[in-house]
């Protein structure tokens, strides 16, 4: 707890330097209607950008994981945190098509009870993107996205099972001068339905702005398990604890699915089947090309039936004029 205070307050003064800096900043001008808006925040992975803009995206992210965690033989201590980094882009092609990288980067586990402190890669994951309207006149843009999720992580941070999953998706952004609203409407779609849970999920986003540098936001962010998969608990049982077979462990008693990065796959994970977040935050808009974000998010289901009790996220989006 007195990290997690620890570090709120930390936010707060960086939030606060942050904000007295953009005081300075000049008006920005927009190329064009859609640059005034800006990009989700939370749930990095699937809560998406309808526009189609060459960027870069540098992540950082520090999560909290509950204190215990719902299983198949009770609720298991667990507590500790997780941090990660990682780099997402997307190559525009035009104004209504795009490549797009959403996940690699690296996490750094460290469970304070129960299971073992485990460091790797995450799966990689890109695609492509194209906008079926695009109505500059009405602020309107709906764009449908594919994506693949390679196996390339780390089994030892609950990464790499199965042989990949597709997310088909469709994404909103409707804007009203000043007030922005987005929305992601997705399938996780595994290729080996054993090793991953097949999952829906939809991520919501409110924005407004301020000034044309500061943009408050809020933001929703909803899991459903719509099939389990079969991991099962390995015949070593507990002793896997520590060993190659733990991620087999904790699909196999976890009773749930986990969170945006994790895809468990475990035969008890339909047991409850909706994980939800809220974050807030805001966007700062240091010049044309460059955004900070920040953002605290949070729980809104029960904690223990899922791997996130809340989660502070930074980023910065580079763009680059098509």
């Amino acid at each position: 707890m007195g990290r997690t205070v620890a570090f709120q307050k930390c936010l707060c003064v960086a939030i606060v330097i942050i904000a007295a800096v953009l005081l300075m900043v000049p008006q920005v001008g927009y190329a064009d209607d859609f640059d005034r808006y800006i990009m989700p925040l939370s749930n990095p992975v699937y809560n998406a950008e309808a526009r189609n803009k060459t960027m870069i995206r540098p992540i950082y992210l520090y999560q909290n994981l509950p204190e215990k965690v719902q299983t198949s033989v009770g609720k298991v201590p667990l507590d500790g945190h997780v941090q990660g980094v990682a780099l997402a882009a997307t190559i525009a092609l035009s104004e209504r098509f795009s490549i797009v990288a959403v996940k690699d980067g690296y996490l750094d586990c460290e469970p304070d009870e129960t299971l073992s402190s485990h460091s790797g890669w995450a799966d990689l994951a890109a695609g492509l993107q194209y906008s079926l309207i695009y109505n500059p006149a009405d602020q309107l843009i709906v764009s449908a996205r594919a994506v693949y999720e390679l196996p390339s992580g780390d089994d030892e941070i609950y990464q790499g099972n199965g042989d990949g999953a597709i997310t088909p998706s469709l994404i909103v952004l409707k804007g009203f001068d000043r007030l922005q609203f987005s929305g992601t409407l997705g399938v996780v779609l595994p290729l080996d339905t054993d090793e991953e849970n097949t999952l829906l999920y939809d991520s919501w986003h409110l924005s407004y702005a301020v000034t044309d540098w500061f943009f408050p936001l809020v933001e929703f962010n909803h899991f459903y398990v719509l099939e389990s998969g079969d991991r099962e608990i390995p015949e070593s049982g507990l002793g896997a604890i520590g060993t190659g077979d733990e991620d087999d462990l904790v699909a196999g008693i976890a009773e749930f699915n986990g969170c945006d990065l994790i895809n468990l796959g475990g035969s008890n994970s339909d047991e409850n089947r909706n994980f939800a977040t809220l974050a807030v935050g805001a966007r700062f808009r240091l010049t044309d090309w460059l955004d900070v974000g920040a953002a605290y998010e949070f729980a809104v289901t029960d904690e223990s039936k899922g791997m996130l009790e809340d989660r502070y996220l930074f980023d910065m989006v580079i763009s680059v004029p098509l």
